[in-house]
Protein backbone atom coordinates (compact mmCIF):
# COMPACT_ATOMS: atom_id res chain seq x y z
CA UNK A 1 0.00 0.00 0.00
CA UNK A 2 1.41 3.54 -0.84
CA UNK A 3 2.00 6.10 1.94
CA UNK A 4 -0.16 8.83 2.37
CA UNK A 5 1.49 12.35 1.05
CA UNK A 6 1.37 14.53 3.59
CA UNK A 7 0.74 18.52 2.80
CA UNK A 8 4.30 19.67 2.30
CA UNK A 9 4.71 16.54 -0.39
CA UNK A 10 2.07 17.64 -1.98
CA UNK A 11 2.58 21.32 -2.01
CA UNK A 12 6.41 20.62 -3.48
CA UNK A 13 4.49 18.97 -6.36
CA UNK A 14 2.02 21.57 -7.38
CA UNK A 15 4.17 24.56 -6.46
CA UNK A 16 5.38 24.43 -10.30
CA UNK A 17 2.05 25.22 -11.38
CA UNK A 18 2.07 28.94 -10.59
CA UNK A 19 2.02 30.53 -13.27
CA UNK A 20 1.01 28.32 -15.85
CA UNK A 21 -1.89 28.34 -18.01
CA UNK A 22 -4.10 25.66 -17.87
CA UNK A 23 -4.86 23.82 -20.96
CA UNK A 24 -7.80 20.96 -19.59
CA UNK A 25 -9.26 19.63 -16.79
CA UNK A 26 -10.48 16.15 -16.94
CA UNK A 27 -12.51 14.79 -14.74
CA UNK A 28 -13.38 11.07 -14.87
CA UNK A 29 -14.35 10.00 -11.65
CA UNK A 30 -17.87 10.36 -12.29
CA UNK A 31 -19.25 11.14 -8.71
CA UNK A 32 -16.63 13.45 -8.27
CA UNK A 33 -17.33 16.78 -10.22
CA UNK A 34 -19.62 18.70 -7.27
CA UNK A 35 -20.35 21.54 -9.27
CA UNK A 36 -21.64 22.01 -12.67
CA UNK A 37 -21.12 25.97 -12.98
CA UNK A 38 -18.80 26.88 -14.19
CA UNK A 39 -17.80 23.56 -15.66
CA UNK A 40 -14.20 22.02 -16.12
CA UNK A 41 -13.89 23.77 -19.80
CA UNK A 42 -14.46 27.20 -18.22
CA UNK A 43 -10.98 26.40 -16.70
CA UNK A 44 -9.16 26.06 -20.05
CA UNK A 45 -6.92 29.53 -20.99
CA UNK A 46 -6.77 30.37 -17.12
CA UNK A 47 -3.36 31.01 -15.56
CA UNK A 48 -2.38 29.31 -12.15
CA UNK A 49 -1.83 32.47 -9.71
CA UNK A 50 -1.82 30.43 -6.52
CA UNK A 51 -1.43 27.19 -4.80
CA UNK A 52 -1.88 26.55 -1.72
CA UNK A 53 -2.80 22.71 0.95
CA UNK A 54 -4.73 22.42 3.75
CA UNK A 55 -4.32 18.84 5.34
CA UNK A 56 -5.72 17.21 2.54
CA UNK A 57 -7.42 20.02 0.54
CA UNK A 58 -5.59 21.19 -2.57
CA UNK A 59 -6.63 24.64 -3.73
CA UNK A 60 -5.63 25.91 -7.28
CA UNK A 61 -6.50 29.83 -7.65
CA UNK A 62 -6.64 30.99 -11.49
CA UNK A 63 -7.33 34.33 -12.99
CA UNK A 64 -11.32 33.98 -12.65
CA UNK A 65 -11.81 30.81 -10.78
CA UNK A 66 -10.93 28.89 -7.59
CA UNK A 67 -10.87 24.79 -7.95
CA UNK A 68 -10.88 22.82 -5.13
CA UNK A 69 -9.60 19.09 -4.79
CA UNK A 70 -10.96 17.20 -1.15
CA UNK A 71 -8.22 14.01 -1.57
CA UNK A 72 -9.71 12.51 1.51
CA UNK A 73 -7.85 9.47 2.62
CA UNK A 74 -5.77 7.83 -0.13
CA UNK A 75 -5.74 10.59 -3.05
CA UNK A 76 -2.42 11.30 -4.18
CA UNK A 77 -0.70 14.11 -6.29
CA UNK A 78 1.03 12.51 -9.59
CA UNK A 79 3.48 15.07 -11.55
CA UNK A 80 3.14 14.06 -15.47
CA UNK A 81 6.25 15.72 -16.84
CA UNK A 82 4.61 15.04 -20.57
CA UNK A 83 0.86 14.63 -20.44
CA UNK A 84 -2.02 14.04 -22.61
CA UNK A 85 -5.31 13.69 -22.57
CA UNK A 86 -6.73 10.52 -20.70
CA UNK A 87 -7.99 7.58 -23.32
CA UNK A 88 -8.35 4.31 -21.81
CA UNK A 89 -5.73 1.98 -22.46
CA UNK A 90 -6.46 -1.94 -21.81
CA UNK A 91 -4.49 -2.03 -18.12
CA UNK A 92 -4.07 1.37 -17.60
CA UNK A 93 -5.42 2.87 -14.04
CA UNK A 94 -7.29 5.58 -14.43
CA UNK A 95 -7.03 8.68 -12.24
CA UNK A 96 -9.71 10.33 -10.77
CA UNK A 97 -8.61 13.87 -11.87
CA UNK A 98 -6.37 14.76 -14.75
CA UNK A 99 -4.90 18.11 -14.95
CA UNK A 100 -2.95 19.69 -18.72
CA UNK A 101 -0.87 22.48 -18.45
CA UNK A 102 0.27 24.27 -21.79
CA UNK A 103 3.44 23.22 -21.56
CA UNK A 104 2.68 19.89 -21.92
CA UNK A 105 2.94 18.91 -18.51
CA UNK A 106 0.56 18.06 -16.28
CA UNK A 107 -0.26 16.11 -12.76
CA UNK A 108 -3.17 13.54 -11.80
CA UNK A 109 -4.94 12.82 -8.58
CA UNK A 110 -5.33 9.27 -8.25
CA UNK A 111 -6.38 6.73 -5.77
CA UNK A 112 -5.83 3.29 -5.00
CA UNK A 113 -9.73 1.86 -4.84
CA UNK A 114 -12.16 1.67 -7.35
CA UNK A 115 -13.95 3.69 -5.01
CA UNK A 116 -13.49 7.25 -5.99
CA UNK A 117 -13.49 9.92 -3.02
CA UNK A 118 -11.90 12.59 -4.04
CA UNK A 119 -14.03 15.52 -5.07
CA UNK A 120 -13.82 18.52 -7.34
CA UNK A 121 -15.36 21.76 -6.51
CA UNK A 122 -15.20 24.81 -9.06
CA UNK A 123 -16.29 28.15 -8.01
CA UNK A 124 -15.96 31.36 -9.98
CA UNK A 125 -13.84 34.08 -8.32
CA UNK A 126 -15.74 37.44 -7.03
CA UNK A 127 -14.88 40.53 -8.79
Amino acid sequence: MATIQTPEEIMTLLERLTGQQIAAVQVLGINSLKTFSPPPEALVGEEVTVVGVLDRTVRIDTTSHVISFDLQRTGRVVPLENAEAYTPAAGANRPTVRLLMADGSGVDLSEPARTKRITVTITSRSA
